[in-house]
């Protein structure tokens, strides 16, 4: 919608086109910055042994599947990894040792980082002595990292053949600084190409304020108004300018006499919408 409407009934109409900001071959060159984190020194874990063997005496009744549990504590900080080792078990009543005993069960039930529980089981009818040895993983040494920055130069270019054909390429170097993306970089040159590609005429407009209404529009139109324009012999049913320039003088006769430099609107300058909000009742919230 526009602000005020002239037509050529009320003032003196010129027409012009220039090809003052037509370009065609539009260039931009980008600065990439890349941060990638180095390992000096990666983090370094050993293993250590519990000092004493656990052992275990099980209960061999028919039957008699009764859960042992025996909880262990670390002596070293940041414990990550219990496991058993060297697991065996013979008949209790078996001093020397001799008679190896295979019907039982030893595993670690639950573990953190300060200690593990490990819970055993006899499967057989005798009486047995379990052996064990437990076996803990801890950090010794965290890593040492540090940050290395690169640098890399990219560039896009959107170009126009038809437009080059018509007015000869116009070269339009675009800068953009450090951080931006490509994607974004070629979105930028695409925008600048469709805007400027062709031209868009200029009028100036000359009226003088000889009734009051005129008057007050002369003194009281600013900057960016838009001003919709009417005259059949230019082809103009009812276009849109933008008010780009105001020169107002004033005559002998004390009427005022205003010119107006109006710019033609391009069409992304027509409407443009951005969201703004979405809701679920009436969905993306519109401002134009």
């Amino acid at each position: 919608m526009s602000d005020y409407t002239v037509d050529d009934s009320m003032a003196k109409i010129i027409y012009e086109l220039s090809d003052r900001e037509i370009y065609n071959d539009v260039r931009a060159e980008i600065g990439l910055q890349h941060s990638d984190t180095v390992i000096d020194v990666d983090t370094d874990y050993e293993w250590r042994v519990w000092k004493i063997a656990g052992r275990l005496y099980l209960g061999g009744l028919v039957g008699d599947y009764s859960y042992y549990f025996r909880t262990f504590r670390a002596d070293a900080q940041n414990a990550i990894l219990w496991k058993l080792i060297d697991v065996s078990a013979w008949w209790a009543d078996d001093v020397n040792k001799t008679y190896d005993y295979y019907d039982y069960q030893c595993v670690i039930d639950r573990s953190d980082e300060s200690s593990c529980v490990v819970k055993a089981w006899n499967t057989g009818f005798r009486f047995c002595r379990i052996h064990y040895t437990i076996e803990y993983k801890y950090k010794t040494s965290d890593r040492i990292t540090h940050d290395e920055i690169s640098y890399q130069t990219l560039t896009v270019r959107a170009t126009d053949g038809d437009s080059i054909t018509k007015y000869g390429r116009r070269v339009m170097n675009l800068a953009w600084p450090q951080g931006a993306s490509t994607d974004e970089m070629q979105m930028i040159a695409n925008a600048a190409l469709a805007r400027y590609k062709e031209p868009v005429p200029t009028l100036h407009v000359t009226m003088q304020g000889k009734t009051d209404a005129v008057a007050t529009e002369i003194f009281t139109r600013e900057i960016s108004d838009t001003i919709s324009v009417i005259c059949a012999n230019l082809g103009m049913a009812s276009t849109d300018f933008f008010l780009d320039k105001i020169s107002i003088r004033d005559t002998a006769t004390k009427i005022p006499v205003c010119t107006w430099l109006l710019t033609g609107q391009r069409a992304e300058e027509v409407t443009g919408f951005f969201v703004i909000d979405t809701d679920f009742i009436d969905g993306p919230k519109l401002i134009g």
